[in-house]
């Protein structure tokens, strides 16, 4: 077993050494989904215990001898962010076992952090939401400018706090996907938005003042961001109805959706062929697809 631990919290090493024993007993689930998080007690001080998936056998051999694991990337990152003067939850300490001198089960420790996920703000309307969103606009743009870049930029990802003055700030989680560059252009900064939003009026608002800080040009910068989050969105529907739906065929389904949808555009001249196409699209995109288009991309088709 390998730990490293964060010199501030050296004295709980034997109590860290003993979370993967009892990791499935103590504590109570936040998470369970492909990993496994629990908020658990550690002597004086409350933690969220990130349990990695056990990695296929490929990545299993990647992470013990050729790149480093999901857990120390998440515990040197959240390093780096607070070293750049940002907020991450502390990290407490991470934990890597070994079977066959493969990596097989990995661990972050983090201090809990009882902030909100920004989740509803970016879902919601502009409208009585200025200032958050102004003010995370501010903070993504700082981020940026320190050359930090989250890979996987999006509102689960993304804590909110507020103050007694009323002021806001933010704190990055889940950071084991990330990025230190020495300049992120226009380019970069609206790919990396693109699962932000799924109100096009917030992602507008906050690409508008994020535009403005940078000194970029608003109107190519808020169209760019917007494209790449339509197709982001948009990808998301059909990735989304793969995973869920329990229909067989529903591959096959989707990749003749999206034909029909391609030949219609085609043939928008022949009114007879498109008619035939839409009624088939309809069908699928009713019976599969619109409970997944959250930004409503397609549904304006099949109204």
């Amino acid at each position: 077993m390998r730990v490293i631990v964060n010199p501030k919290y050296a004295h709980l090493q034997k109590e860290i050494e003993e979370i993967p024993r009892s990791f499935q007993e103590k504590g109570d689930v936040v998470y369970d989904g492909r990993n496994v998080l629990k908020r658990i007690g550690l002597g004086s001080i409350d933690v969220v215990v990130k349990s990695f998936k056990k990695p296929h056998i490929i990545n299993r051999v990647v992470y013990s001898f050729f790149r480093q694991s999901k857990a120390e990337r998440s515990y040197i990152y959240s390093m780096e962010i607070q070293q750049h003067g940002f907020d991450t939850p502390e990290p407490v300490a991470m934990i890597e076992q070994f079977q066959s001198g493969l990596l097989s089960h990995s661990y972050y420790i983090c201090c809990y952090d009882g902030g909100e996920t920004v989740r509803s703000l970016m879902d919601g309307k502009v409208e009585g939401n200025e200032d958050k969103l102004s003010a995370f606009a501010r903070y993504t743009a700082a981020l940026h400018q320190a050359g930090i870049l989250h890979l996987d930029y999006s509102p689960g990802n993304i804590l909110i706090h507020q103050n007694d003055a009323n002021e806001y700030s933010f704190s990055l989680v889940d950071v084991n996907r990330m990025q230190l560059l020495s300049d992120i252009d226009c380019d970069t900064v609206c790919r990396n938005m693109c699962r932000l939003c799924i109100s096009r009026e917030v992602l507008t608002y906050i690409m508008t003042e994020y535009a403005s800080l940078r000194g970029w040009d608003i109107k190519s910068t808020v169209s760019l961001a917007l494209r790449y989050s339509d197709q982001f969105f948009t990808h998301y529907i059909y990735r989304r109805a793969a995973r869920k739906e329990k229909e067989r065929h529903i591959v096959s389904l989707i990749l003749f959706f999206r034909l029909y949808r391609s030949v219609r555009k085609f043939f928008s001249w022949e009114p007879h062929i498109s008619r035939f196409l839409l009624k088939k699209e309809k069908r699928i995109y009713d019976t599969y697809l619109c409970k997944y288009d959250y930004c409503e991309l397609l549904s304006a088709d099949y109204q």
